[in-house]
């Protein structure tokens, strides 16, 4: 009988193992990584309406510290598909991003629209041939609500199935919505309403307030008569600070010209070149602009909006409109000390009138 030999019994085993771990090590460098992964991850989105009859909304992109903007790229990621009906008499009005997918809102006989949020790649579509669509906000899970130009409608955010329209609140033109805790808060052309988030049930009405929602970091809602910023508190009870110049509107189907901080607890808002920012609880801070834009000839197209994820205030702007809209502007500024952190201009001459370089960018989203 032979001998068993430890010591090359030893050798042995260091040799299978080594030579597993070396090809075990190679498999893991050797992985071809996914070059569409992360794509969109570093930047955020700037939303479009397109030109009524000419071309659809788009969805474009910014990387962060990049000094161009990537322009149209849903209809990259989506060939031969269009964020608007077919006749392209519907414009893009709203985005939100909810559970890794980013939801489009149409208004005027257009779609709703749900891509991924890092592929862009389209996940579903709900077409109905009569629709005027406005906003869209989580409720839970893939419980959520859309509103239109008829009322606020429930919605299966995994289908996109519209559902049962809400009887608590009026059948009226309703816009923006924002879910905080237990309530939701809906704007309405007769006033702000406030239900229940668990069962819709009419928990509070504000006749006056037309303008909203933004949060800040204490849990405040803020909203708005035009005149005054009315902050919401945990006890629905109100509180508002006159304004020296009004917060403009474009009426219900635009989104709201608020939006607040989450580093602290301030809200901003736009009024013709003039950017404003009311610290809470200092009416001092609403002595002069924040920030004052120099472009000349210029106007903020949409609304500005807060960028979370860098302390920035997003601005997207036109030269003006008819050629002078195909010159267009994306602006971010600091939104803790307003200082310019990028300009890009992008786009047309502002003299021809090139379709392909209208784009009515009106709303920056976040990831």
């Amino acid at each position: 009988m032979k001998q068993f030999n430890f010591k090359q019994f030893l050798a042995g085993a260091l040799f299978l193992t080594t030579g597993l771990y070396s090809c075990k090590k190679d498999n893991v460098e050797n992985l071809q990584v996914d070059p569409v992964e992360g794509k969109y991850k570093n930047g955020f989105f700037v939303i479009a309406e397109g030109s009524i009859g000419q071309n659809s909304g788009s969805v474009s992109f910014y990387h962060y510290g990049d000094d161009t903007l990537n322009i149209r790229v849903y209809e990259k990621e989506n060939p031969g598909k269009i964020l608007s009906n077919a006749a392209k008499t519907s414009t893009l009005q709203f985005a939100s991003i909810i559970n890794s997918s980013i939801y489009l809102m149409s208004k005027v006989n257009g779609p709703i629209v749900k891509i991924n949020e890092y592929t862009l790649k389209e996940e579903a579509r709900y077409v109905q041939e009569a629709s005027n669509w406005r906003s869209i906000i989580q409720v839970d899970g893939n419980r959520g609500l859309v509103s239109a130009n008829d009322g606020v409608y429930q919605i299966d955010l995994n289908t996109l199935a519209v559902q049962n329209k809400l009887t608590t609140v009026g059948t009226v033109n309703t816009g923006d919505m924002w879910k905080k805790g237990d309530y939701v808060y809906l704007l309405q052309s007769n006033g702000a309403k406030i239900v229940s988030a668990n069962n819709y049930s009419l928990v509070k009405s504000f006749s006056n307030i037309n303008r909203g929602f933004a949060q800040t970091p204490n849990g405040k809602v803020w909203a708005s008569t035009g005149s005054r910023l009315i902050a919401i508190d945990n006890n629905l009870d109100t509180a508002g600070v006159a304004l020296k110049v009004a917060v403009g509107t474009f009426a219900l189907e635009a989104p709201t010209r608020l939006t607040a901080s989450t580093k602290e607890n301030a809200v901003f808002y736009h009024s013709g070149k003039a950017i404003y920012k009311y610290v809470d609880g200092d009416a001092t801070s609403l002595a002069q602009p924040f920030i004052t834009i120099t472009e000349d000839p210029f106007m903020v197209y949409g609304a500005i909006r807060y960028d979370k994820n860098k302390d920035y205030i997003v601005v997207n702007g036109i030269q003006g409109y008819g050629a002078a809209s195909t010159v267009n502007y994306l602006l971010i500024y600091n939104a803790s000390t307003g200082a310019l952190v990028k300009r890009i201009k992008y786009g047309g001459d502002g003299v021809t009138t090139d379709f392909t370089k209208i784009f009515f960018n009106d709303l920056a989203i976040f990831h």
